[in-house]
């Protein structure tokens, strides 16, 4: 298969108007179909200072792309008859005790992040280990027992301590690191293996032939051909090779790691519907889509499900320290691509999908959602207010002079109205929905925005 020449400066010049905007210091490009590589793209450095350049094995963090190895583990077990995604996850996981919640939390909610949980504080690597004595880089604790164990015991006290949950489990669809966590112990506990990063090891990674991939802090970080890790803070550009840092405690939310090379591999895997390693009904279920995750996106297990130029594509994306990642796949036309970057807050899924775009013969420039008239006034009055969340987000929604005002985090933010109780506010190159949601009273409880439920404060 073939790309057309014809836009692929288009595509390249969109790759390189996204580095100058979001100051991206390297960025890697694949597309691949089911029989390799077909077109590949390095721009920038994986060491700044040194001027060192990105190639196929260069090392990048995939952050939450790490979900959809998650979910492909955990489907892999149920097909031996080790997991039951119907199943309570109190089953697996005794420390999970269903607290405040008049129905259990399946196995298959976690997967779809419909498990009922409001965002909680974000639980990292560095004060466990310190408090457990474990923090130091003699010890990788993405192979530590003693650590797994105590992480799922902390991220389940979290959990079982919200009062008023999410609805029921189902219900609403909140992005939860958290859930997927849950999930990482099931795998070490039903899976044979000490731990999450050792199944993922021998039963994904080693039957792909990813060599250069794996859950591991200290591999990375002592690799010559790793990326550094660039993160603005305070107006300066901070460099680290410390992949401990802002990383989850618990493993299947965003641990993995992995290079160009390997990650073709991985969606050559979905372009072949998870043959060698799901089976067709496993590869169904996981791209079907259970809850809705943005306008026109579903959410299936561990992937987005939408649809590009009438073609149904899924993907996932990831934002860590010194990470910008993302993948999408067509199995329609038969093309997977890949974004790596080592520079945090840079839109690699925009850049995928202008990928995917391209894929399928269209200009490869991601659409702005099209104007459309202001809600209704009273719809705008009540969405007035302050929504908040544990993981020290915000929106503030407010009228002045009749005109509604959106602040994310403290900052105006330019918006378009969309469909009545939803609309999407800007952020130099990429607009993200915000939707409303309403409780049987009609009462707006909550705005769902970066995936993730913010519960209104009460006036």
């Amino acid at each position: 298969m073939s790309l057309s020449s014809n836009l692929s400066a288009s595509f390249e010049s969109y790759v390189e108007t996204v580095m100058q905007t979001y100051d991206a210091v390297g960025i890697a490009v694949a597309v691949v179909d089911r029989e390799g590589p077909v077109w590949e793209r390095f721009f920038g450095y994986r060491d700044q200072a040194l001027k060192l350049p990105i190639d196929r094995d260069t090392i990048f963090g995939l952050a939450s792309v790490t979900k959809s190895f998650t979910c492909l583990a955990v489907l892999q077990l149920a097909q031996q008859g080790k997991i039951d995604l119907d199943a309570p996850v109190s089953r697996y996981i005794p420390a999970f005790q269903n607290a405040h919640r008049e129905k259990p939390v399946l196995v298959r909610h976690l997967m779809s992040h419909t498990g009922s949980f409001w965002p909680v504080q974000r639980k990292t690597v560095e004060p466990l280990a310190r408090k457990m004595g474990l923090w130091n880089h003699d010890i990788d604790l993405a192979y530590s027992v003693p650590f797994s164990q105590a992480s799922v015991q902390e991220v389940c006290a979290d959990l079982d301590a919200q009062e008023t949950p999410l609805g029921n489990p189902g219900e609403y669809l909140s992005y939860s690191n958290d859930s997927f966590g849950l999930l990482s112990d099931i795998i070490r506990t039903q899976g044979g293996e000490d731990t999450y990063a050792g199944y993922m090891k021998k039963h994904v990674l080693r039957p792909l032939d990813m060599s250069r991939s794996g859950c591991g802090f200290l591999p990375p970080a002592a690799d010559s051909n790793a990326a550094v890790l660039y993160e603005e803070r305070d107006g300066r550009l901070l460099a680290t090779r410390d992949y401990h840092d802002n990383a989850f405690v618990m493993m299947g939310g965003g641990a993995m790691k992995s290079t160009v090379r390997d990650m073709e591999k991985y969606l050559q895997l979905y372009l072949r519907q998870g043959v060698p390693l799901l089976s067709p009904d496993s590869f169904r279920r996981m791209t079907a889509s259970y809850a809705s995750y943005r306008p026109k996106t579903g959410y299936g297990y561990g992937l987005s499900a939408g649809a590009l130029a009438g073609h149904p594509v899924f993907g996932h994306g990831g934002s860590l320290t010194g990470v910008s990642s993302a993948i999408s796949f067509c199995p329609d036309a038969g093309y997977g691509v890949v974004v790596l970057c080592n520079t945090t807050g840079v839109p690699a899924t925009s850049i995928a999908e202008a990928a995917m775009l391209w894929c399928l013969g269209r200009e490869p420039r991601p659409e702005e959602p099209a104007p459309c008239a202001p809600w209704p006034l009273p719809l705008q009055q009540k969405a007035c207010g302050r929504y908040v969340s544990a993981e020290d987000s915000t929106i503030e929604i407010s009228m002045n002079d009749g005109k509604m005002e959106v602040f994310s985090s403290g900052k105006s933010r330019p918006y378009r109205f969309s469909e009545p109780g939803v609309l999407f506010l800007q952020s130099k190159m990429t607009w993200s929905d915000l939707t409303l949601f309403s409780n049987p009273q009609k009462e707006i409880f909550a705005v769902r925005y970066g995936g993730r439920m913010l519960k209104k404060e009460s006036s």
